[in-house]
């Protein structure tokens, strides 16, 4: 079972994270046991914007196209940022929202105006459910193509005073987005290592106590399986 520490506007949650059998996982949250069911995928897609999220838009569509984005999961809409005309640029912030106790940013898939918006703050959504339209301006890129996985690059060793610790492993399988420490670097409780994105959603792994990394297992842009090493802590 692994234990994790966040917060969400201001609000402290501890939870627990345990997997059962057939996609399954028990999540405590101050307490509170939700069983919750997980659909996994063959392989995490390549990326290029962090919060990116999957649309309809058409491969290498003209200016005119409308590419919608839906919900990737179940989760209640905590603030809409654009409104409909706002001229956006791809990678722009157009809501947030709430799932699974954690709050995430929904993206722009691309440039352009947003044509409507089919959700409203405090609204709860179900998986798939229609966000918003974009009226795309340019060409929109192709969807990466998913592929078989392939082994991770191995980050070179690099030389820290000491190896020793206590690792901060990946609760979800997913793809590195940023790492934000350097080994040898103190950081306190609660601050955020690295932020990687699982299931669509970007979310922040942050320090379960105060201490110093003196190791850095992962790479920008790797793809993790649940129980990776990611960091370790002394």
């Amino acid at each position: 079972m692994k234990k994790f520490k966040f917060s969400i506007n201001g609000s402290k949650f501890e939870t627990s994270v345990n997997e059962l059998e057939n996609n399954q996982f028990e999540i405590e949250v101050n307490g509170t046991t939700y069983t919750v069911d997980v659909e996994r995928e063959a392989a995490a897609a390549p990326k290029t914007t962090p919060g990116k999220v999957a649309s309809i838009a058409t491969p290498n569509s003209a200016a005119g196209t409308v590419a919608t984005t839906k919900s990737p999961l179940p989760g209640s809409i905590v603030k809409v940022i654009a409104a409909e005309g706002t001229k956006v640029a791809k990678g722009d912030t157009i809501l947030t929202m709430e799932s699974m106790k954690m709050e995430n940013e929904i993206k722009a898939e691309c440039s352009g105006t947003v044509a409507k918006i089919y959700v409203a703050a405090g609204q709860n959504v179900m998986q798939d459910d229609k966000l918003f339209d974009i009226k795309a301006e340019g060409v929109i890129a192709a969807a990466p193509v998913q592929t078989a996985p392939t082994a991770a690059p191995t980050a070179a060793p690099k030389a820290t005073a000491t190896g020793e610790g206590k690792p901060i492993k990946s609760p979800l399988p997913g793809s590195i987005v940023k790492i934000l420490v350097k080994e040898g670097q103190a950081v306190k409780r609660g601050e955020t290592i690295l932020t990687m994105e699982s299931m669509k959603m970007e979310n922040e792994i942050k320090a379960e106590k105060d201490g110093v990394i003196t190791a850095i297992k992962v790479t920008v842009g790797q793809n993790v399986m649940q129980d990776d090493d990611l960091v370790i802590m002394a």
